[in-house]
């Protein structure tokens, strides 16, 4: 995971190696939208590749088509050609998702599995918070090495899939279990209103969270500040993820998950809120600081959640449905909050804070049917009176 998000150039630079090609700004940001829809279509089969063919395979499935595409970018003549090829990078470099979350699950006890999201989010922020300073020195020189970098990173990661990581699909107890694993698919998932109203609740998230790279570099240009401020307050927010997620994860790991993300998402909102108040850099800082905290409360909890509503035989597409909410808030983020600062700023800021709340609400109704289920067990068990 440290190696595929080091490595992942196509998606930071793609819209200045278009410009760079002659193309326009917008038609640049309609080549990034096609990546988004490949991202959420990669995630849709990759629940299904996940549950069907094993987590090994969808993962070096990913990696070797991932590679190969992006590979060829830098070969692409014209626009249409270049953007059709970055929408199967994107399905590619999704598929992957779903598997890696449910074979997480498979192995980790369920007592470690809040704890092992959170180190592999630690993998996760430190590649990304690398890779797109090698990334830039790579595209000084050549934009070919930028993409074959980021090609080689994914032929890596698919080599270490298929050496070292099991099989992944969990073991059939019994002959109605086979059967089972051939029915539901995502209209099971579709199903299960409660794990519904997490998805929602993690859109709203995705929601106000992209708004950290959609309007938050507008507001703080607008406060009078240049690009090197923006950049130390998203270097600050990647610092405390790597410092504070792993211990305060310690704690929040016993409390309940769902009330953990609620009171996560509130405070997001309180934190994304508060960033229209304030213009002072200092401040900007403190606003970061809120919603870092919150995203380190939160984030891992619901990593892990939807392993407490999926079957064994639905993992990979219960992970892809999560991933397909945070691939829709991700879409939704930038072009509504962008639509919304243009129209009202300090009105774009307090309707973060309400996507927030509303997301806290949706978490809190999201009760797996496995602790309803325990809820209601003792009063099940208690023994019937003697005739």
């Amino acid at each position: 995971m440290f190696l595929i998000k080091f490595g992942n150039f196509l998606n930071v630079f793609l819209v200045l190696f278009l410009v760079s090609r002659g193309f326009s700004a917008f038609q640049a940001g309609v080549a990034l939208g096609v990546v988004g829809v490949g991202a959420f279509a990669g995630n849709a089969i990759g629940g299904t590749v996940a549950d069907r063919f094993g987590r090994r395979t969808a993962i070096a499935v990913s990696m070797f088509g991932s590679s190969a595409a992006t590979a060829l970018v830098p070969l692409a003549d014209g626009l249409l050609a270049t953007t059709a090829l970055v929408g199967v990078v994107g399905v590619f470099a999704q598929l992957y998702r779903p598997a890696a979350g449910a074979l997480l699950v498979d192995v980790v006890p369920e007592e470690q599995r809040v704890t092992a999201f959170a180190v592999l989010r630690l993998a996760i922020n430190v590649g990304m918070a690398v890779g797109p300073l090698v990334g830039g020195l790579l595209s000084g020189a050549s934009y070919t090495y930028l993409f074959l970098g980021d090609a080689l990173f994914s032929l890596a990661f698919g080599v270490l899939a298929l050496c070292t990581l099991p099989g992944g699909r969990p073991p059939v107890q019994d002959p109605a279990e086979a059967v089972e694993r051939g029915r539901g698919g995502y209209r099971a998932v579709l199903a299960d209103r409660p794990y519904l109203l997490f998805l929602g609740s993690m859109v709203a998230a995705t929601f106000v969270y992209g708004q950290s790279t959609a309007t938050l570099p507008l507001h703080v240009t607008d406060a009078g500040h240049d690009n090197k401020a923006y950049g130390l307050l998203l270097g600050l927010n990647a610092l405390l993820c790597v410092v504070i997620e792993l211990p305060l994860t310690r704690h929040t790991e016993r409390r309940t998950p769902r009330r953990v993300i609620a009171a996560g998402l509130l405070l997001l909102g309180v934190g994304m809120a508060l960033t229209g108040t304030v213009q002072a850099v200092w401040l900007l800082a403190l606003t970061v600081v809120v919603w870092t905290v919150a995203e380190t409360v939160y984030t891992p909890i619901a990593n892990a959640y939807p392993a407490e509503f999926s079957p064994a035989h639905l993992r990979g597409r219960y992970q892809g449905a999560e991933g397909i909410a945070h691939t829709l808030g991700g879409a939704l983020g930038p072009a509504v909050g962008g639509l919304l600062y243009g129209v009202s700023a300090p009105l774009h800021w307090v309707v973060c804070g309400a996507v927030a709340a509303l997301g806290a609400g949706l978490a809190l109704a999201a009760v797996p049917p496995a602790r309803a289920e325990k809820a209601a067990a003792p009063a099940a068990a208690e023994p019937a009176p003697a005739a």
